[in-house]
């Protein structure tokens, strides 16, 4: 039997999953502790070893990086993601934080065109003719890095989220709507802006 875990362990779980997929090698707890805004790095070991207690990690004794995620025998385990739905977000923090995340929701990992590492809910239709609908929940898969024309989640003006299609040219930055009625964003190079990542699917009526 697998003992249930709580929202913040799921988050934990969920982000060393995460970097696993992504790097190859597990996090350290400074990292899972500054990524979800745990200053205190005993309070992440303490979350890692009842995650080991609850069967869902193991822990390399005298190893940085020892932590290793644990199969559990659930068929289902290969086509599914835990992931964190990340709720409003207070200026200039990065969008995922632990002080954030409303709940984790488990989904078919097949719904997502990259691999997600959060989910946020969209707010307003301006991304109406992407297929992008108030309400729905975007997969974002964390990266700073995006190229001209990929949709991507952004930080501007330190306090605003958003969701539109990059145009990078040269020093050139905007943020491109696609439904009628909505202006772009032109991003001035003096503002806080941040690609939080880029938009990997969606979940609708969840």
């Amino acid at each position: 039997m697998t003992l249930q875990i709580t929202s913040r362990q799921s988050n934990v779980l969920a982000f060393i999953r995460a970097r696993i997929e992504r790097d190859g090698q597990p996090p350290a707890l400074e990292e899972i502790g500054n990524a979800l805004g745990i200053a205190n790095v005993s309070a992440v070991l303490k979350h890692v070893r009842s995650l080991q207690a609850k069967g869902r990690l193991a822990i390399e004794p005298n190893q940085a990086r020892g932590i290793r995620l644990v199969h559990e025998p659930d068929p289902m385990d290969a086509d599914t993601l835990d992931l964190p739905l990340v709720g409003r977000i207070a200026a200039g923090q990065p969008l995922f934080s632990e002080a954030r995340v409303e709940r984790s929701l488990r989904v078919s990992r097949w719904l997502f065109r990259l691999r997600p590492d959060y989910l946020v809910r969209v707010v307003g239709d301006s991304m109406r003719n992407e297929g992008i609908l108030d309400g729905d929940l975007v997969g974002v898969h964390a990266t700073p890095v995006a190229r001209h024309g990929q949709v991507v989640a952004a930080r501007v003006e330190s306090d605003r989220f958003t969701i539109k299609r990059l145009h990078w040219k040269g020093d050139v930055i905007r943020l491109m709507p696609n439904s009628p009625g909505f202006r772009p964003i032109d991003v001035d190079p003096t503002e806080d802006f941040a690609i939080e990542g880029l938009f990997a699917g969606l979940l609708r009526g969840s």
